[in-house]
């Protein structure tokens, strides 16, 4: 059974260990924006909701390797948004995934967001290339 939970500050510092291996934003990390999942007491995934000045992001979503394909994810992003009273924000490469939800790529957005996709594409180098989604309220 999964339950989905603040983590403590020994599982925070897992999911730093996490963030960093999985090359995800790893900044301005802070315990209480997180949701973390577990199965039989392990950690198996996590993501946040960052409060930015103009907009709320979601990032820094991942699942443990081994644990992925068993719909943690989707439990995840589904409290993530559950949790949040306003528009939703993420800048992804995986847009199919969170299309679901209800999520629809945008091309105008907070400069919050403009700073993460220009973050992403300067330091988070990958093949594929980036969208930013929005989920509204």
């Amino acid at each position: 059974m999964l339950s989905l939970r603040t983590p403590s500050e020994k599982e925070f510092f897992q999911i730093k260990n996490y963030i960093q291996a999985f090359e995800l934003d790893d900044r301005i990390l802070q315990r209480l924006e997180f949701i973390s999942a577990f199965r039989n007491e392990e950690l198996v995934g996590f993501g946040r909701l960052r409060q930015h000045s103009d907009c709320i992001e979601l990032c820094s979503l991942g699942v443990v390797t081994k644990h992925r394909r068993q719909g943690i994810g989707k439990a995840i992003v589904a409290e993530l948004i559950n949790q949040s009273k306003s528009s939703i924000h993420l800048v992804c490469i995986i847009p199919d995934f969170f299309a679901p939800f209800g999520f629809k790529v945008i091309e105008k957005y907070p400069t919050a967001i403009q700073d993460k996709l220009n973050y992403c594409t300067q330091e988070l180098i990958v093949p594929e290339t980036y969208v930013v989604l929005q989920l509204p309220k």
